[in-house]
């Protein structure tokens, strides 16, 4: 998927401070359990490290809770399964995983955030990968102060498990 590496200590702080305000745009491609009832939603819940599990974050009982901001949309569903994109407002750990999984729709794959639902879906359909994608990312180059849009071409393991489940794009 899309990542942003900065090449020096200027470029760095630059792009830091882009992540800081909310100006660099990340959308997600994420193959989900269930479909949502709303096609299009914006999850709005904070998002803090679980009580119960110190290695997950949570939405419930969690400690140092940080704001967080998803919206979703749903590109195509099929039998029991959506493929959705995500779109973050926020950048927090695990947060699009965190989110759909606590609006009943985890990610296909998902070791941690999953439910009977998800974890049944991914046993039938031969899904051994984390079906979540970095999509597409736009920025503002400190180089040339110009946007950038950069798009990820998607992960074999996610178009086979989109076939698997008779999703397509």
């Amino acid at each position: 998927g899309c990542i942003l590496v900065a090449k020096n200590a200027a470029a760095h702080i630059t792009l830091q401070k882009q992540f800081e305000t909310r100006t660099v745009k990340k959308l997600y491609l994420a193959l989900v359990a269930g479909s949502p009832l709303h096609k299009t939603a914006t999850v709005d819940s904070p998002i803090g490290r679980s009580q119960t599990d110190r290695t997950k974050m949570s939405v419930r009982g969690v400690s140092g809770v940080r704001d967080a901001q998803t919206t979703y949309r749903v590109i195509t569903e099929h039998a029991n399964v959506a493929l959705l994109e995500c779109d973050l407002h926020t950048g927090r750990t695990h947060q699009v995983r965190v989110h759909l999984q606590s609006i009943g729709h985890p990610v296909l794959g998902d070791p941690n955030y999953h439910s009977p639902l998800s974890e049944k879906l991914a046993a039938e359909n031969k899904i051994e990968n984390l079906c979540l994608h970095a999509w597409k990312l736009s920025f503002q180059s400190p180089a040339d102060e110009k946007i950038h849009k950069i798009e990820a071409p998607m992960p074999k393991s996610l178009k086979k498990a989109l076939e698997a489940v008779g999703c397509s794009l």
